[in-house]
């Protein structure tokens, strides 16, 4: 029931993200992973985890605000976009620390009603 084309933006922003914040990292991993949730019995779970230098609390605070950004290139649009892309879509997106280092973004979308 999502619209595909969202989705993908959304994951893309997300994966371009975390390809660009490993840029100085010696070890530079994107895993992606999808499954049904534990926690929220009909939810899917989408999560995007790097190794790059990861988010700091404060930064975590901010992330999704428009025109909020790390980068000396970025828009700050991305994942205010992305933000965006899950809440029309009744869902939620938030960023973990990854361990043992990087980032970690859960996204979390309904499933089909049967």
């Amino acid at each position: 029931m999502a619209d595909p084309e969202a989705i993908k933006r959304a994951l893309s922003n997300l994966i371009d993200n975390a390809a660009e914040a490993m840029i100085g990292s010696l070890l530079r991993e994107v895993h992606i992973e999808t499954r049904r949730s534990e926690q929220s019995p009909g939810m899917i779970e989408m999560v995007v985890a790097d190794t790059g230098p990861g988010v700091t609390d404060d930064m975590r605070e901010r992330l999704f605000l428009p025109y909020f950004s790390t980068k000396q290139r970025g828009t700050g649009l991305g994942l205010s976009i992305a933000a965006k892309i899950m809440q029309d879509h009744q869902g939620t997106i938030r960023a973990e620390k990854n361990m043992p280092t990087g980032a970690r973004f859960l996204l979390e979308l309904p499933t089909a009603a049967p």
